[in-house]
């Protein structure tokens, strides 16, 4: 029997206990990575009113330090108490944002209604349930207050989770990770670059996790016993610092793009979640602002009114083409008053029935044509781009009625229903995407029809317009002012403008008489975006002029949309190609003419900007030219008739029967099955893949152990989990013992571990007994599980109460 001294170690004072000297300097770190990540989120300025979120954030960190530190505070209460405490505080701190919002919708006196924290807290669980309901019929969230309360949720919980982490758990890398996924998302989509930002977090992380480190050693240190030299954290401490300003010098000297091709495929493999994670958040907050300026991408479902502009002057692409031409990225069709909206998506997706927007775009093989019903007065051009950076977005710049590309692309479009079956509605293209990477250097073709229409010509198109046009392209909200309308009908009868065309001539010439200002600030939120443009701004930038034209366009019965994409680009005369740098990235507004389809227009003042040339009359030869074959020139007169000859053309022998687009539909929803059940097979592959892996980490932990040695090591790992832990201070047969007031069943068993670990360790030159039957450790370890499974429940049910416990002793 070995005797042991218990340890009568004198008593330390409170503020020893505390710790204060490890305490500090971490809670100091941790609030200076909360700071840098939630005032990047702020910088961005995503919505107005974000300035509240340090604040939201720094008392997250300190609930969650406090919980930490209270020892008797199990994490089953605290975490719900924390959650309650945030959910009180965001909405005490977002009230007066929910007041000034009910007041722009609903009128001032609605809004001094809401007085208490109960009033606000009712405000805001209705919106909820309006905006749930929403996404879940399959539209877009317009409520910017829920946007607010989501970051402001996040930011209490990342705080909390961070204090948590840090002071609980002691997993500071876990803390770093859920900082760094939530900075590294914002800078990804953020211009400009919050770098200074992101080097702070980077610096208060690293030494966040080195001070962790050294304080976990010398607590460890001080229970065995072992001295250490004064001041070591320190030491270590100065020592990460000159490593970290070295780190960040040398990333001066990185190349801004990965020129590895294994390299840039990592990224795309990193940032394919990400890019998911961004299309559903457009669309559950469609409301946010957009980024100013532009580094290489476009947003495809949503552009919200913005502030002053900040482009650079990079080369995005350049372009060989015979005819210069505006290159179109993506199209929309809804305003708002705030932000134009692309809804041919989500209408494609209703249409067929598919779970996402995604999933209904139209995929068309490299050299593949499609049929556009529309190409009166265009001819068919093939352009040659090559891209100078890498499209983050995707999209495939396209220079009139796409026909065919290059590359493998996913066409977003509308749908007609025709005799209860679906066909494609190429006219109505709102975007073109690439299947494969489009990265620097790569170099594609677009074939497309450019409009070379003549100005009679479209005077003469007249206003039958198709159902689907008059049904969204004529579109306008309550938000709409009626001065705008009666602006657009003063300068539609000064002109004696009576065609569309002319109407929209008189438009456009209009607003060329406004000034240019790319720095105008950002109209007030409770303003209509072109009542403010026409009224008070002191000029403004492409955004503004062509939502204007359309919005008046609309007021007047002529169907527009609003187009974003590059203008033209400066010609370079010893390439013969057209040089498009991000400083062109344009709006324009295209009109629909029936028979000849979207039509461009400028009523942009600004410098790179240039108007559409047309002819005023037909050639001579008109009459003698053949139609053009390809498309629908037979029957462009009458849109009606167009759609029957685009049905008859998809029901007829030469194109197969109206079944093959049948089973394309059938086929796509059958690949949104495959994929449901992929994303299922991939889940239940990953938690194999991390049950595997824990069995090896096991295993890895106490690999070049002897025999007993490792018995002993799972022995106490596995009792520690169940709550019996080994104690430093105490010898293994004191630990035996109290293993056998716990398991009854397996004295033996464990006995027999514990003398074969005492000999093996103790007595090296004495023979172990022979190894413990597999039989006996099974039955060691169901037991100990067991203890873990009631452990596990007794931690999540309620304790009862002091008095009650008392009650039942009596």
């Amino acid at each position: 029997m070995v005797a042991t001294t218990p340890n009568l170690a004198a008593p330390r004072p409170w503020y020893a206990r505390l710790e204060l000297t490890a305490l500090i300097p971490a809670a100091l770190l941790a609030l200076i990575m909360i700071w840098s990540v939630v005032r990047s989120v702020e910088a961005a300025n995503w919505a107005d009113g974000l300035t509240m979120l340090v604040g939201i954030g720094a008392l997250a960190l300190l609930v969650g330090i406090l919980f930490a530190r209270l020892a008797w505070l199990p994490g089953w209460l605290a975490h719900p108490l924390a959650c309650l405490l945030g959910i009180a505080f965001a909405v005490q701190q977002i009230s007066p944002l929910v007041t000034a919002q009910v007041a722009a919708e609903s009128g001032v006196a609605k809004a001094q209604r809401l007085v208490s924290w109960s009033d606000y807290g009712a405000e805001i669980a209705l919106r909820t349930l309006i905006w749930f309901r929403t996404i879940q019929a399959g539209g877009r969230g317009e409520d910017i207050v829920l946007f607010i309360v989501t970051l402001a949720l996040i930011t209490w919980l990342l705080g909390y989770a961070t204090g948590w982490l840090v002071f609980r758990l002691r997993r500071p890398w876990l803390a770093v990770a859920l900082n760094a996924a939530l900075i590294l998302i914002n800078y990804t989509y953020t211009w400009p670059k919050p770098t200074p930002l992101f080097f702070v977090f980077l610096a208060a992380a690293l030494l966040l996790i080195v001070q962790q480190h050294i304080t976990g050693r010398q607590s460890l240190w001080r229970t065995t016993r072992v001295e250490f030299p004064d001041f070591l954290a320190g030491r270590f401490m100065v020592a990460a610092g000159l490593a970290l300003v070295a780190l960040m010098i040398s990333t001066a000297f990185l190349p801004n793009e990965p020129n590895n091709e294994q390299l840039a495929r990592l990224w795309r493999t990193i940032r394919s979640p990400i890019v998911a994670l961004r299309e559903g958040w457009q669309d559950a907050f469609s409301t946010i602002n957009a980024p100013p300026g532009s580094t290489g991408g476009f947003l495809t479902r949503n552009a919200r009114v913005g502030g002053p502009r900040q482009l650079g002057t990079a080369l995005v692409m350049t372009v060989r083409s015979v005819e210069y031409s505006y290159w179109r990225a993506t199209a929309f069709d809804r305003y708002t008053g705030r932000m134009w909206q692309n809804t041919v998506g989500e209408r494609a997706r209703a249409a067929l029935g598919v779970a996402t927007a995604e999933g209904a775009r139209t995929p068309l093989a490299a050299g593949e044509r499609i049929d556009q019903p529309e190409l009166r007065g265009r001819t068919l051009m093939t352009t040659t781009i090559e891209l100078a950076q890498t499209r983050t977005d995707g999209l495939v710049m396209n220079g009139g009625a796409f026909v065919s590309s290059g590359v493998p692309v996913l066409i977003q479009h509308g749908y007609l229903e025709a005799a209860g079956e679906l066909l494609p509605n190429f006219t109505e293209t709102a975007t073109i995407m690439t299947e494969t990477p489009l990265e620097a250097t790569r170099t594609y073709t677009v074939a497309a029809y450019l409009s070379t229409v003549d100005e009679q010509s479209l005077r003469e198109s007249g206003t039958t317009y198709p159902e689907w046009v008059r049904g969204f392209y004529l579109q306008l909200p309550e938000t709409v002012t009626p001065r705008v309308r009666e602006r657009a009908a003063a300068i539609v009868r000064d002109a004696g403008a009576t065609t569309a065309f002319d109407k929209a001539l008189a438009i456009q010439d209009y607003l060329r008489a406004l000034p240019y200002n790319d720095q105008r600030p950002i109209p007030p939120e409770n303003r209509d975006w072109v009542d403010w443009f026409l009224f008070d701004a002191q000029g403004g930038y492409c955004d503004d002029f062509a939502s204007a034209m359309v919005v008046m366009l609309r007021a007047e019965g002529v169907p527009s949309r609003w187009v974003q994409g590059y203008a033209g680009g400066e010609f370079d005369p010893d390439r013969r190609v057209y040089l498009v740098r991000e400083s062109i990235a344009h709006s324009w507004p295209e009109v629909y003419f029936p028979g000849y389809g979207w039509q461009r227009f400028e009523p942009t003042p600004a410098p790179y900007a240039s108007l559409p040339l047309r002819p005023a009359f037909p050639p001579s030869d008109a009459a003698e030219r053949p139609e053009i074959t390809g498309g629908l020139g037979g029957s462009l007169s009458d849109p009606d008739a167009m759609m029957r000859e685009l049905m008859e053309r998809n029901t007829g022998p030469a194109a197969g029967d109206l079944e093959a687009l049948q089973r394309e539909i059938e086929a796509r929803r059958a690949q949104e099955r495959l994929q449901q059940i992929a994303i299922a097979g991939g889940a239940l592959a990953l938690l194999a893949a991390l049950a595997g892996a824990i069995a090896l980490w096991l295993r890895w932990d106490v690999r070049g152990l002897p025999p007993a040695a490792m018995a002993y090591a799972r022995l106490t790992r596995l009792a520690g989990w169940a709550g019996i832990s080994a104690p430093l201070d105490i010898t293994p047969y004191e630990y035996a013992a109290r293993l056998k007031m716990h398991l009854p069943y397996q004295r033996h068993v464990v006995d027999r571990v514990v003398s074969d670990f005492v000999v093996e360790r103790y007595h090296p030159g004495k023979a172990t007994s022979s190894p413990l039957p597999v039989e006996d450790w099974h039955a060691l370890r169901r037991d100990l599980l067991m203890l873990l499974v009631v452990r596990i429940g007794a931690t999540l049910r309620p304790q009862a109460p002091e008095t009650q416990r008392r009650g039942r002793q009596r």
